[in-house]
């Protein structure tokens, strides 16, 4: 079984999804397209192929479509969620923090803090620790107004030049 077939029958197994499918664009990205249920809960079935699969077999985006496309579909469309993993130090360093405080296996580096549950009590507690253990000066401001964990990685990478 290749490891598209694998992706697409994983997420047929995800409950909510009743069809997918696999294709690589021409860049090499491996894209999904899946039937109905994405636009609800992409974290949740990221975090069910995340657990599933090896870090080279995890899809690149995940696309929400009416029904399946007959061609390729549009990457930068409505419903289209890229999950890029963390890729600076900050970045690595933040993602570890994040799954800690939020109880998730993983975090990429284009999640959203309240994406994932976070609420005011999570945001205290990442809040101290990211300042504690990265030798930040991260505010609550910060973190309701950078919309990603790669944004908040700029803010303190900024913060320290």
């Amino acid at each position: 079984m290749s490891e598209l077939d694998n992706a697409v029958k994983l997420m047929r197994e995800h409950p909510g999804v009743t069809d997918a499918a696999a294709q690589r664009a021409p860049d090499g990205r491996r894209v999904l397209a899946v039937v109905p249920g994405l636009a609800a809960a992409p974290v949740d079935l990221r975090d069910h192929l995340w657990d599933a699969l090896d870090q080279a077999e995890l899809p690149d985006v995940l696309v929400a479509v009416d029904a399946l496309p007959a061609a390729d579909p549009d990457l930068d469309g409505p419903g289209s969620h890229t999950f890029r993993a963390p890729s600076t130090p900050t970045e690595e360093d933040l993602a570890e923090i994040w799954a800690e405080t939020l109880g998730r296996t993983r975090v990429a580096a284009d999640d959203n803090f309240l994406d994932l549950g976070g609420d005011s009590m999570t945001a205290a507690l990442l809040l101290d620790l990211t300042n504690e253990r990265l030798e930040a000066d991260l505010t609550l401001g910060d973190l309701l107004s950078a919309p990603s964990l790669a944004a908040i990685a700029e803010i303190i990478d900024n913060a320290r030049r």
